[in-house]
């Protein structure tokens, strides 16, 4: 049974696993070291975990894209706010990439580690599409949370390539995958209705 660790504690062990990321091999960080990086008894992070840190860093990234959801503009296209939105957790990351990275590595390489970071893409996006105003729930919900974690999770591939403070591949890659899914998938996943092509001629 796992124990759940209440918000103060996940902002502390967040923090804590930043600190000691950008400076010591993640495979060294343990969770004595993440206590007393974080100035708290072990005894706070009782059910806690290495792994458990990176849940809390990934979900205090999912929380920055929430700040000032309010100035979105409401005449945007669905596909522009889902692009402002998921763009918004990328710059947040950015100021960490170092310790981003070093919780990242060999990644490719765990097939659990795989999973559980698909896992991360697909709760963010639920976020996203409830911030966008867009169904996150029931069978339609999760199959567009599935795919959009995915265009995440591509989108995270090529921020990776990116050099630090430039976002170019970040951007080309979630625009061409927001705009493929848009064209395939339409008002199912939640795009505006596109006129056809005789309505467009004729208007």
């Amino acid at each position: 049974m796992t124990t759940a660790l209440d918000s103060a504690i996940r902002r502390d062990l967040a923090r804590a696993a930043l600190t000691l990321a950008a400076a010591t091999p993640w495979r060294e960080v343990t969770l004595l070291k993440l206590a007393d990086e974080a100035a708290r008894p072990i005894s706070d992070f009782y059910g806690a975990s290495p792994g458990e840190a990176v849940d809390c860093v990934e979900e205090a990234f999912d929380r920055a894209i929430a700040d000032n959801v309010e100035a979105l503009d409401p005449g945007q296209s669905v596909r522009d706010r889902l692009f402002e939105l998921i763009m918004r957790r990328f710059e947040a990351m950015e100021p960490h990439r170092a310790a981003v990275l070093a919780m990242e590595h060999g990644l490719d390489r765990d097939p659990t580690l795989m999973a559980a970071a698909h896992q991360r893409h697909v709760r963010c996006a639920r976020w996203v599409l409830a911030l966008a105003g867009l169904e996150a729930d029931g069978m339609t919900g999760q199959a567009r949370a599935q795919g959009l974690g995915v265009i995440i999770g591509q989108a995270r591939a090529a921020w990776r390539g990116d050099s630090a403070g430039d976002y170019a591949k970040t951007m080309a890659s979630l625009d061409k995958n927001l705009r493929r899914a848009e064209e395939m998938f339409g008002r199912w996943a939640g795009f505006e209705a596109k006129p056809k092509a005789d309505e467009a001629g004729g208007a």
